[in-house]
This record gives structure tokens, C-alpha cells and sequence, in this order.
């Protein structure tokens, strides 16, 4: 036997999102969360003292750079040394897509136009030591692709001391986007889209855990029609950097920039990143489910512990709910909790998901107070007809969604 316990939460901030995990043997520990946004910023602000009260996070991942999603981030990381950041990498295109989607919804801020100019050096200036990007898959790619690096055997017997986490892949190459460059900013690396960070404890095995990421990105013939509406309202320098600060101040160049969203905003053209955080094989995992005061076995609970997270990610889209499922085929069976794609949106979701995790117990939509029917009726009902519990963890702190396993 093992001597590992994982703990991982769904925080309740609203219509955000917001997870976290924390695994810990004698001796070691390693701290992570996915996402850090909100619509509702006074349980956004609650969560994050409580996340912070674990101490410093190890790797803070997001699955993408829409508000509620990462509107918290300057806020953690004020309050919260954070080691690593993980991100799909975005190309010049992707960032002016973020910025008109911004514009045409009425949240581009100098925060966020900052952010987006140079992604490696706002978080340096914050403390962040290591920025890593993972490559998407495109809409475009041929084939199915492999899936997410897995360590093979050897995982079970007494482990203690220091975590150390290590992504399979070296990095594949120099990542082009502004500011990394500088001496004095964090070191930044462009990962595979297979890499997995994978788990070393100063004595014994490898751990049998693993963080495995994966982005998807719009197909080229997409991205083009963005593209070339951009250079039709701004000619060359609409694909420059200090492109940035010229629609910053000036409210024509905003309006112009929406213009360009509208021609592809219906096909959803943006880059989103799934995590899997779980065990890779079938061992003797046990857990239970914690909310707020109380703790109790689920009779739900079929043995499989991993958190399976999807940020926005369309995966009513065929082609990439397909390469999403391929990629994480070897992995479906450990999910016990599966994050529901952008709060239980209608849009973004199929009624084949269920059937991929036959394991899974809990399908959860993060969901506060909104106007955009979130989650989905009709979400709710495709889950428990397919046998699994629908659960909406919303602005309320007792809404925490929490599991506990031990190994």
C-alpha cells in the first residue's frame, strides 16, 4: 500500500470557475488550481482566501483567458506565491481574437489588453517563475493523434519527502511572443500537446497521479476570415504589438475591432485547454465527499478518482469532441467528476458525453447567478437520463463540491 491522498474542489465562486487540488504524502505536497474567475467577485474574493490559505500553489492552470475565468488571477497572486503558470499557447492571431471577443462583449480592460500583449512578462512582474504554453490541437490536424504521455508501472509501495513535479516533454521550441526575451522575466517553455506533469517523492516510486492538459484551436480557414477582416480595418500594423495600446485609447479602433469578431463569432473560433488530474492506473483508491461540515461514502462512488475539467471548450463541435475524447480515451475510465464545458451550456455540450466515462458519479456545471440559462435544462436532463448526478456548485459556500481519496 501506498501512503498518497489527493484532495480536490470545486470551488463554489459562481458563474466562474475555480478548482483545485492538493496531493500529499509524509513529507511532500504539491498544490495546484485550475481556473480563477467570476462573475460574482465577492465569492470569487472568499474562495481565494481559502485557496491561499494552503500556502503557496505549485502550478496554476488556465484553460483559457475569457474574465470569469481569470479575472481573480492578479487577486491570487497577490495574496499567494504561485511557482508555475500553464496556458495554451497563443499566436498573434489567437490574442486579437481574444482581444475583439473582448471588445464586441464589453470586457476589454487594461488589464486584460496587458495581459494578452505579453503573457510571460505579466506574470513575471507577479512572481511567477516558469510559463508554460501547450500546443493545441487544431481543427485542422490529420489523424487522431496521440494521446497524453502516461508513466507505466511502479507506483505502489511507501513513498515520503519532497514532490517533484516533471513535465514528460522537453520543450519543443522557442516560443515567439513578446517579452520573453528578458533576462529578468520567468522562464518560459513550449510544451507538446501530450505532455503530462508526472509526480517523484524524494524516496519510492513514481506517484500514480497525473496532470494532463489539452488545448484545441479553430481550423486555419477560420482563423484566416479573423484575419484578413483585421487587416482590412487596420492593414499591417493590425498584426503588430503596439497595435495593443493604439485600441486601448481609442474608441473607433475598439468599434472596428468588434466589427472583425462578428465575422467568425458564431463559430465559436477560440482556443480553450482541458485538464485530467487523477491516477493513471486502476489501484485500490478509496474516497469520500465533503460538504461543508459533512462527510458521507456516496453510493455513487464507483472507485474512480480523476476530475475531469473542460473550461469553454466546444465540445458540441464534432471534430473536436472527437480528438477530445480520443486523447483522453486511455483516461476516461478514472474519471470520477467531470467538469461540464462553459457552466452547463446547451452549446457546448453533447448528449454522447456521458457514455465516454462509465465511471464517472458527478457531472458538475459552475454556475452562478446569470442571463444565459446556465446550466441548460436540457443539459440536466441528457446527465440523469444517462444515469449520472447533475450538480451545480453556484455563489453559495456551502455549494463546495470536495472529494478526498487515499491510496
Amino acid at each position: 500500500m501506498s501512503n498518497l491522498s489527493a484532495t480536490m474542489t470545486q470551488h463554489p465562486v459562481g458563474q466562474g470557475g475555480m478548482m483545485s487540488g492538493l496531493l500529499e504524502i509524509p513529507g511532500g505536497r504539491f498544490h495546484w488550481v485550475y481556473d480563477c474567475g467570476s462573475n460574482q467577485k465577492d465569492a470569487l474574493t472568499r474562495e481565494i482566501v481559502k485557496v491561499a490559505a494552503y500556502g503557496e500553489i505549485d502550478c496554476l492552470l488556465l484553460s483559457h483567458l475569457d474574465s470569469d475565468h481569470v479575472n481573480g488571477i492578479d487577486q491570487l497572486l497577490g495574496n499567494v506565491r504561485v511557482r508555475e503558470v500553464v496556458l495554451p499557447y497563443l499566436n498573434n492571431v489567437d490574442r486579437f481574437l481574444l482581444a475583439a471577443r473582448d471588445a464586441a462583449s464589453g470586457a476589454l480592460s487594461g488589464t486584460s489588453v496587458a495581459m494578452l500583449a505579453d503573457i510571460p512578462g505579466w506574470f513575471g512582474a507577479r512572481g511567477v517563475e516558469r510559463v508554460t504554453f501547450i500546443e493545441p490541437r487544431s481543427d485542422d490536424d490529420d489523424g487522431e493523434g496521440p494521446g497524453p504521455d502516461l508513466p507505466d508501472g511502479g507506483l505502489d509501495g511507501a513513498i515520503e519527502g519532497a514532490i517533484q513535479a516533471k513535465w514528460s516533454r522537453a520543450a519543443k521550441g522557442e516560443v515567439r511572443t513578446p517579452g520573453i526575451a528578458q533576462a529578468s522575466g520567468p522562464y518560459v517553455q513550449l510544451l507538446q500537446t501530450q505532455a503530462t506533469m508526472q509526480f517523484l517523492p524524494s524516496y519510492g516510486p513514481r506517484l500514480d497521479w497525473v496532470l494532463a492538459p489539452y488545448a484545441h484551436r479553430p481550423s486555419l480557414k477560420q482563423m484566416k476570415a479573423f484575419e484578413d477582416a483585421l487587416l482590412a480595418a487596420f492593414g499591417r500594423n493590425g498584426l503588430e504589438d503596439n497595435f495593443w495600446l493604439a485600441v486601448l485609447g481609442d474608441a473607433t479602433k475598439r468599434k472596428k475591432l468588434r466589427d472583425c469578431y462578428d465575422v467568425i463569432w458564431s463559430d465559436h473560433n477560440l482556443v480553450s485547454m482541458a485538464l485530467y488530474a487523477g491516477p493513471v492506473q486502476a489501484a485500490s483508491w478509496s474516497g469520500h465527499h465533503v460538504s461543508g461540515s459533512h462527510q458521507w461514502f456516496p453510493s455513487q462512488f464507483c472507485g474512480a478518482v480523476g476530475w475531469l475539467g473542460t473550461g469553454d471548450m466546444h465540445l458540441d463541435v464534432k471534430v473536436r469532441r472527437k480528438r477530445f475524447v480520443t486523447h483522453f480515451d486511455a483516461l476516461l475510465p478514472r474519471v470520477n467528476v467531470f467538469g461540464l464545458p462553459h457552466h452547463g451550456s446547451w452549446l457546448n455540450y453533447d448528449h454522447a458525453l456521458p457514455n465516454v466515462m462509465p465511471n464517472a458519479c458527478q457531472f458538475v456545471a459552475a454556475a452562478g447567478p446569470n442571463s444565459y440559462d446556465h446550466p441548460s435544462a436540457l443539459v440536466k436532463r441528457s446527465v440523469r437520463a444517462a444515469g449520472k448526478q447533475f450538480v451545480r456548485v453556484n455563489d453559495k459556500a456551502m455549494a463546495a463540491l470536495q472529494w478526498r481519496h487515499q491510496l
